[in-house]
């Protein structure tokens, strides 16, 4: 299953992003997906589809609300090993 890191990032709307950050949490929890929020950015884990679906809306939902979006998707997949995000942070304790 992957994991997958995710940053959508609104560009000329100040300092403070939080609240565009809380919307795209929103559209994540929405999909059937395992979601964690860290201080720069948000793990998902689930089917690629899915997370593609998710990121894509999440993408979208935060650029109405802005003029400029930056936005980041990272993705570890693997097939020889079950994969979860903890599965991997067990791997470095």
């Amino acid at each position: 299953m992957p994991v997958a890191e995710v940053s959508i990032v609104p560009i000329g709307v100040g300092p403070s992003i939080s609240k565009y950050v809380k919307r795209a949490i929103e559209v994540f929890k929405k999909y059937d997906l395992k979601v964690e929020t860290c201080a720069m950015g948000t793990i998902l884990e689930g089917e690629l589809d899915e997370i593609i679906r998710a990121y894509k809306e999440a993408h979208e939902v935060v650029l109405n609300d802005t003029i400029r979006v930056l936005s980041t998707l990272k993705i570890d997949d693997r097939t020889d090993k079950e994969h979860t995000i903890e599965r991997k942070l067990n791997a470095i304790k």
